[in-house]
């Protein structure tokens, strides 16, 4: 079985980022990938690039370097690195987050013992520069559990799924309409098409909590584009009628909150509370 694993960069994130990224799915993995696909979305600075050329004198054929004239964004990187991608199982990762040295080996025992899963992700460590553990959140582990919960919120974290190549071949992709929130809508696609989910529940991934990040997450677009994906998505799995609307609603509403005030609830318990 082999593994290939699917990024995108472009020209704000930090190249010491990027670099830790990449040394945390090659040189730290124990179960190490055949190959890492790398889109560049769009012109990167000199530091971004010198990072990726190290890398690609140190993995050669192994890191496949794809780029975009302009940017994209992060929807369209992806659909063109699964254009190139022949493994087996495709693993997704961020350039700023760093894989737990035996996630891959985790994630593909989990596909041997539940041949009809087709997306495992697994639990996600916060951290920042200060801290090494800000809060770790779980997600559900079983596919019955997925669909209860993904009307509330993601039943993945995104930087840490891995999934069967199969289900691409058979059609399905990000959905290009998405610029953002592109996660949730293929996660929807996914059920809706009859295929399993799942969750390990060991931490796959230390996600970088910094910067903007509330402010990136917050903004009127972002959040009535994230309700619109809710949307639509409990239309096809529940129906027209379903009550299950009352989450999205809720999520838009708390989208629109001063930042301050995101930032508090994503720093207390309540959130897990009502997500739980």
């Amino acid at each position: 079985m082999t593994i290939s694993v699917l990024m995108s960069v472009y020209k704000y994130e930090k190249a010491n980022y990027l670099d830790r990224a990449l040394r945390s799915v090659w040189t730290d993995q124990n179960l190490k990938p055949n190959e890492i696909v790398l889109v560049k979305d769009g012109l990167l600075g000199n530091d971004l690039e010198r990072v990726v050329a190290e890398w690609k004198f140190l993995l050669g054929g192994k890191l496949v370097v794809l780029r975009n004239n302009s940017n994209l964004g992060l929807t369209k990187s992806l659909n063109k690195g699964l254009k190139v991608i022949k493994s087996d199982f495709i693993a997704r990762m961020d350039s700023d987050d760093i894989s737990h040295p035996l996630r891959f080996e985790r994630q593909i025992s989990y596909f041997h013992e539940h041949p009809e899963v087709s997306v495992v992700g697994g639990s996600l460590q916060e951290f920042d520069m200060a801290h090494s553990c800000l809060n770790v959140r779980h997600y559900p582990l079983t596919n019955k559990e997925v669909k209860n919960s993904i009307c509330k919120a993601s039943p993945l974290a995104h930087p840490t799924v891995m999934m069967r190549r199969s289900i691409f071949d058979n059609g399905l992709r990000y959905d290009e309409r998405y610029r953002t929130s592109q996660d949730i809508a293929l996660w929807y696609d996914v059920l809706c098409a009859g295929y399993q989910i799942g969750n390990i529940e060991e931490v796959t991934i230390f996600f970088r909590r910094e910067g903007d990040l509330f402010k990136r997450r917050k903004g009127k677009k972002n959040a009535l584009n994230e309700f619109k994906i809710y949307i639509n998505g409990i239309s096809r799995l529940y129906g027209f009628l379903s009550w299950r609307y009352i989450y999205p609603i809720a999520r838009l509403i708390f989208r629109l909150l001063p930042v301050s005030v995101v930032k508090w609830i994503y720093g207390s318990g309540m959130r897990k509370r009502i997500l739980e």
